[in-house]
């Protein structure tokens, strides 16, 4: 129980502040693109543009929030794409993810850093952000091009949503109520020794070795 205790005292650096800053950078606008776009493309949540702005307002700001999401996306690429290569056991944890949506994770290959679910989450942002950016330019600019393409545009950006926009949900879920502590470490940068040792076993060993 001492030991236990011990560990829960014990604070380890697990996101720098500048990884704490990209990942702001990206998931707030986010959220803006996420309910505006909800609003606008779905008679059944246009209720939230009101919240937003207003229709108007939102089309315009959904935009730049696009822009500035994009540049999140790609900080997040260049500081993290090497993290979250796949592999062997990533892909047995993909298969056995029914053990860590209920809470049995000694069941599942030891999570490094990111488990399987935050790096494959994380690919679908990258390929999503860049989905996002070439068809919002697309959208953006309609009179640029011909109109088919402009309504693939229109199709591949409202699928790339709906996909990216559920994975955000269970991110979302998993940071908060899945596995408390997730989203103050996002906020301080720091865990307990505990919730490391507990969620990320790899990654804690490495970190003590250090």
């Amino acid at each position: 129980m001492e030991d236990v205790k011990n560990l829960e005292e014990v604070e380890v650096e697990r996101f720098s502040a500048f990884d704490r800053f990209v990942h702001w950078l990206t998931a707030i606008p986010f959220v803006y693109l996420f309910l505006s776009g909800l609003g606008m493309y779905s008679p059944k949540f246009a209720w939230l543009l009101p919240f937003l702005g207003g229709r108007e307002f939102s089309a315009w700001l959904h935009k730049w929030a696009g822009v500035v999401f994009t540049i999140g996306v790609l900080l997040m690429f260049l500081r993290w794409a090497k993290d979250f290569v796949l592999d062997s056991d990533d892909r047995i944890w993909l298969a056995n993810v029914k053990y860590y949506l209920k809470g049995e994770e000694e069941k599942l290959p030891e999570a490094g850093k990111y488990n399987a679910g935050q790096k494959l989450f994380g690919w679908m942002v990258f390929i999503g952000g860049a989905v996002f950016l070439i068809t919002g330019v697309v959208m953006w600019f309609p009179e640029t091009f011909s109109t088919t393409f402009v309504r693939l545009a229109i199709l591949l950006h409202e699928i790339t949503f709906v996909v990216v926009g559920a994975g955000f949900i269970v991110h979302l879920y998993m940071g908060t109520v899945g596995v408390p502590g997730s989203l103050s470490s996002m906020i301080t940068g720091k865990v307990s020794a505990l919730w490391a040792a507990s969620h990320h076993p790899k990654w804690f060993r490495e970190v003590m070795r250090k």
